[in-house]
């Protein structure tokens, strides 16, 4: 009952995540809402714990080994990348490249220093399920969270939170070195023509995604899949365009889908009026 939940709950989370990168172009702000967006929803899974309680050790392990983390990741996740744009270098590409290899350094410190952990994670290990994922065990041999102590123990566990950090730190592996390599594509196009410098797309991604639907729709790179041409053109406009499935049901749920469509062909006919006077 509580996984159909959880679900749900975790479906709706990322629609509203996905919602706010289309709809907030300003980053900090988009990354402060998001966290705020995680908490609501680690209160909804809360609220809805502790109505229903799981009632076996084997219940209280499928919540809080494969459940709670999963939230308490993305609100983990979206705190350091705020933490982490706030302290962004303003420099060239190779400055905050740096910057980003820097941190990448330090998730690694954080691997190591929870290695034992991090392997029976990796590994989908089971043996020590009943100490680290049931409440009110607390076995100091196993290096439990000390935090624990402060925590709701109807809702915390001694290694639910290592385990959010564990998720959320490969989350954040997986954003830098991807940020890494767009600015290692971009500063080799701008090696090869200084006439591509800063040809990056500067409208919203949803406005992009809009032409994306209509180039597939009307054949426009002739039978190539939806995944092939969003790769294609992420590459090309040094850009992430994220869950681009979610974002085209936002789409049709707005009362105009194509907003940035409709405006392309004002600006176009606006243009042609120009030149026929």
């Amino acid at each position: 009952m509580i996984t159909k939940f959880s679900d749900r709950l975790y479906a709706d989370l990322n629609r509203d995540l996905n919602a706010l990168m289309l709809e907030e172009d300003q980053v900090i702000k988009r990354l402060e809402k998001s966290i705020h967006v995680c908490l609501k929803y680690l209160r909804k899974l809360k609220d809805y714990c502790k109505l229903n309680d799981p009632g076996t050790p084997a219940e209280e392990i499928v919540f809080f080994k494969h459940i709670k983390p999963k939230f308490k990741s993305q609100l983990i996740f979206y705190q350091s990348l705020l933490n982490m744009e706030i302290r962004k270098p303003i420099g060239d590409g190779k400055v905050v490249a740096d910057y980003f290899a820097n941190e990448i350094k330090i998730l690694y410190h954080f691997f190591e220093s929870n290695l034992s952990f991090y392997q029976y994670v990796r590994t989908e290990a089971t043996y020590l399920d009943e100490y680290y994922f049931v409440r009110g065990n607390y076995d100091v041999h196993l290096d439990p969270d000390q935090c624990v102590i402060d925590f709701d123990p109807t809702f915390t566990t001694t290694h639910d939170h290592k385990l959010a950090q564990v998720l959320a730190s490969e989350l954040m592996q997986e954003h830098l070195e991807q940020a890494i390599q767009k600015i290692s594509q971009k500063d080799a196009i701008m090696q090869i023509d200084s006439e591509f410098r800063d040809f990056d797309w500067k409208q919203t991604k949803c406005a992009l995604i809009e032409l994306i639907y209509c180039w597939h729709a009307t054949e426009a790179f002739g039978k190539k899949n939806l995944k092939s041409i969003v790769k294609f053109i992420e590459k090309s406009f040094n850009i992430s365009l994220g869950n681009f499935y979610d974002t085209y049901d936002w789409l049709c749920g707005r009362s105009s889908p194509t907003v940035y469509i409709d405006e392309m062909k004002e600006a176009f006919l606006l243009r042609i009026q120009k030149k026929l006077r």
